[in-house]
């Protein structure tokens, strides 16, 4: 088990330690009665003291997630009684890791699974999406070029679809060449890519709170010290911010500016230019990740690249939520050694991406009516955002408030203080219901109150069938909840 421990941070050693542990258990990675290193073994192996240890081991188990047997150790605790058997992997348990939290993980696994009410995942419904004419186009570009099926793809990318990327995000209000654009496979890889070619342990990383939980596992994979910034309706605090950017040295900002997710707030343009004078003046980098900035209702906004005229902002774009998540195409753009170093780290990686993929994503980009798809595709979005607050506010729930996004296809629901959604989740999932409860959205100390709807990702019939029994599984809840009993989260 490796364990990362950093004097550039504000938790205690035994904190850390804690935090390590407990979150290979909740993401499931040390199993049930699964036994840990003894006190003496982990103290030398992370060369601190036996009190040290102890501290965390009593904290483990005062969370009820070890137990600690007389003379024979602490094992991860059992949830349920199951029979005893031998488990032909166990030698596997000597092979040292470096995943300290893997919550994606548990997401992908747990989330994903067939559950008829998934509202969970923010992915758009196969009826949203351009499936028939993407079939047509495969199928086309495949017969037209049969040779690409037995070629690799440049590092960077497949310069044809460079180019066409390039003249797509002018209609986004970016004007950008194609040799800044680096083809990744999903928005996913590029976080990747940036967090392995810049950041080491003890680097600070400001992240929104709440955030998108995959930046939170690779951040953490790279050991950075991660410094939340609180946001509102309005989207980052960059009062706050401010006041960080002088008490701290941050390496770089982590923002999705446009549909927040989780919460689907947006960041106006007046904040956006602030945000990029803060970089400017603290020499600080901006990853700005925009997997659905094309998913929305009313107006527009300019990405904050668009004004990055020093290089302190890196682009990301998915192509996956908008057109097909099947095919995994996204891109980085980025300015001077920094692109260049992006580059190099892209073709060490994966020798570039599918180039398949990358040519007939590129065809349907330059041959589809997007203004008509996106138009298509938001007024049925906006539709079930509305049916999603018109159940809401049938809740009639003291103290329950929301988001109003005006695009995207997520909405952040917070509940009175009393509620915990991973209790929630609980009842939820006895109906094959799920949504994404608050505590995985922060590194840190989580906020155990709110939740994430995505109101994208089923067939409308069905997700009003999800609506109704959400409203059935909230009310149940709340009738057997005492307001006065406090709940430990499980995340």
């Amino acid at each position: 088990m490796k364990i990362t421990l950093s004097k550039q941070t504000d938790l205690s050693l035994p904190e850390q330690i804690f935090q390590s542990i407990s979150d290979r258990i909740l993401s499931g990675l040390l199993s049930e009665g699964e036994k840990l290193p003894s006190v003496r073994k982990l103290a030398e192996q992370l060369k601190v003291s036996l009190v040290t240890i102890q501290k965390a081991y009593e904290k483990l188990e005062k969370k009820q997630l070890i137990e600690r047997r007389q003379g024979k150790g602490s094992y991860v605790k059992r949830r349920v009684k199951k029979t005893e058997e031998v488990n032909p992997y166990n030698w596997q348990n000597m092979i040292e890791d470096f995943l300290p939290r893997a919550q994606t993980w548990k997401e992908m696994k747990s989330f994903s699974k067939q559950h008829k009410y998934n509202l969970s995942l923010a992915n758009l419904a196969h009826e949203l999406l351009p499936i028939e004419e993407l079939i047509k186009m495969s199928t086309k570009v495949i017969q037209d070029e049969p040779t690409i099926l037995s070629s690799y793809s440049p590092g960077p990318g497949d310069q044809i679809l460079r180019e066409v990327v390039s003249e797509y995000l002018v209609d986004e209000g970016l004007v950008v060449s194609a040799d800044k654009i680096v083809i990744t496979s999903g928005a996913q890889q590029g976080l990747d890519l940036i967090a392995r070619t810049f950041l080491g342990e003890g680097d600070v990383v400001f992240v929104e709170a709440p955030t998108y939980i995959g930046i939170i596992d690779i951040l953490k994979s790279r050991g950075v010290t991660i410094k939340t910034v609180p946001t509102n309706e309005e989207g980052m605090n960059l009062n706050v911010l401010l006041q960080m950017c002088e008490q701290f040295s941050p390496k770089f900002i982590y923002t999705n500016p446009t549909f927040q997710n989780p919460t689907g707030t947006i960041l106006s343009e007046k904040k956006r230019r602030q945000l990029v004078e803060i970089a400017q003046a603290f020499h600080v980098i901006i990853i700005e990740d925009d997997p659905w900035g094309e998913l929305r209702f009313e107006g527009s906004t300019k990405p904050m690249k668009a004004i990055d005229e020093n290089g302190h902002v890196i682009y990301l774009k998915s192509f996956s939520k908008p057109i097909s998540p099947g095919y995994r195409v996204g891109c980085i753009i980025a300015d001077g050694k920094i692109l260049n170093k992006l580059k190099a780290a892209k073709s060490v990686s994966d020798l570039g991406s599918p180039l398949l993929n990358q040519r007939i994503i590129a065809r349907f980009i330059q041959s589809f009516n997007f203004e008509a798809h996106f138009k298509k595709m938001n007024d049925l979005l906006l539709l079930r955002r509305d049916l999603l607050i018109a159940t809401l506010n049938e809740l009639n729930i003291e103290g329950l408030r929301w988001t109003v996004p005006n695009g995207g296809p997520v909405m952040w629901i917070t509940f009175p203080t009393h509620v915990n959604t991973e209790h929630l989740l609980i009842d939820a999932l006895k109906q094959e219901l799920l949504f994404l409860p608050s505590a995985m959205c922060y590194p840190n100390e989580p906020e155990v109150n709110h939740l994430r709807i995505s109101y994208g990702n089923l067939s409308l019939n069905t997700y009003k069938e999800a609506l109704k029994l959400f409203k059935e599984v909230v009310e149940n809840h709340m009738e057997s909840l005492n307001p006065f009993t406090e709940d430990t989260p499980l995340f």
